[in-house]
């Protein structure tokens, strides 16, 4: 039963009865007698109550708490919010052998003009030096791809101005937003772990910042995306999804990647090797999600007030919304009545009709696709697939 808050009129109504109630009188219709301030004032008050009252209930359940009152209820479960993290990148310069370059030294980004500490030094042998650096800036803003290249701040003699990115050791990550840490507290909560149970798998896989969801089945990826039923036990496939502020399709790079197979493989605090009941790290898949594009097709569009363009937004607005909110579904580890994997054309029909409704529009059919053109009435995302709106054609 959901709370209601009384209005604060009928609040004013039940303390005016219970004054005359109590003094077996009628309270005089003018607005600036006693009982009738003291009703008013007293009834913003109760409001007051009633609202915080609500609010400190909403913060105590982890489907609506927020901000720090999230915090400790994940701490309860051990499920700490990702922090901002700073890229760490393994870059290679080049030069004449036996040319030293100091840590007190350091590199700019070509492409975003951030500065890179050099961790350590090192001395250039057989032409080239593998250094290690790490972005001046908290975020994803000091992420560079490999093969970009950073110039190094002060000219080193017989050093190469310019070194190139080998390979991303940390990937540069934004504070956990609310939401996503939400749906991790509710993962642990939900879950049944145990022994090598996937759970276990989703866990930890999310503990790691940069990460907003992780996807685990028993199987190998190939195997799973033909829903062949021949994979073993042993074999393990997690599919992580990566915060928006790393990559807007969710797509994880290697470096975030690399983190996952770590949490994945090795205790945090004693560096022990976490592989359970004979699974090994040669039969654990650690893959990104992909994303698929749906297309969607609206016929005969007819908005009689004239806000044809108006509409169309509002269209791709609620199928942007609907297409990415859809999640693959794992059986024994999410809870059917949040299952979500499934795309109709009656629920894109739906979905669309809702908003001609709204702007008094019509509109003969509806349909969606992979492809422009193509049609079907049903797609269930595979394993570790989600799915975006890449455009409504009207026709």
């Amino acid at each position: 039963m959901s709370l209601t808050i009384p209005a604060t009129k009928d609040i004013i109504t039940q303390n005016k009865s219970k004054f005359e109630s109590k003094l077996n009188q009628t309270i005089p219709a003018v607005d600036k007698s006693f009982l009738n301030v003291l009703s008013t004032e007293e009834a913003v008050l109760f409001t007051l109550l009633y609202k915080y009252a609500a609010e400190r209930s909403r913060q105590n359940l982890a489907l609506t708490a927020t901000g720090e009152d999230l915090d400790l209820i994940g701490s309860e479960y051990d499920v700490i919010r990702g922090n901002s993290q700073a890229s760490v990148l393994s870059v290679e310069a080049t030069g004449t052998d036996g040319t030293v370059v100091q840590s007190s030294n350091n590199y700019t980004g070509d492409s975003n003009g951030l500065q890179y500490s050099i961790d350590a030094g090192g001395t250039v042998s057989g032409g080239a030096l593998t250094l290690s650096v790490t972005a001046s800036e908290l975020g994803v803003i000091g992420n560079l791809e490999v093969g970009e290249t950073l110039s190094i701040g002060t000219p080193v003699p017989g050093l190469n101005p310019q070194a190139e990115v080998l390979s991303v050791t940390t990937t540069g990550t934004e504070e956990e937003t609310d939401e996503s840490y939400r749906t991790k507290i509710l993962d642990v909560i939900r879950a049944e772990g145990g022994g090598a149970n996937a759970t276990i798998y989703r866990t930890r896989g999310q503990t790691v910042s940069g990460v907003a969801r992780c996807y685990p089945y028993t199987g190998n990826p190939t195997d799973l995306q033909v829903n062949d039923d021949s994979s073993v036990p042993p074999e393990r496939t997690v599919y992580v999804e990566a915060d928006s502020s790393v990559d807007p399709d969710g797509i994880a790079p290697t470096g975030l990647l690399n983190s996952v197979r770590t949490a994945l493989t090795v205790d945090p605090d004693t560096g022990a090797d976490l592989e359970p009941l004979g699974l090994t790290s040669d039969t654990l898949y650690v893959e990104s999600i992909i994303r698929t594009s749906i297309f969607t097709e609206v016929r005969d569009l007819d908005v009689p007030n004239g806000n044809t363009s108006g509409c169309q937004t509002a269209i791709n607005t609620a199928l942007t919304t609907y297409y990415e909110g859809l999640r693959p579904y794992i059986d024994g580890i999410d809870p059917e009545f949040e299952r979500n994997d499934t795309i109709t054309d009656l629920t894109v029909s739906k979905i669309v009709q809702n908003v001609l409704d709204a702007f008094g529009a019509t509109a003969s059919g509806v349909g969606f696709g992979l492809s422009a053109g193509t049609s079907l009435t049903s797609y269930i995302l595979k394993p570790g697939e989600l799915s975006k709106n890449s455009g409504v054609s009207y026709v």
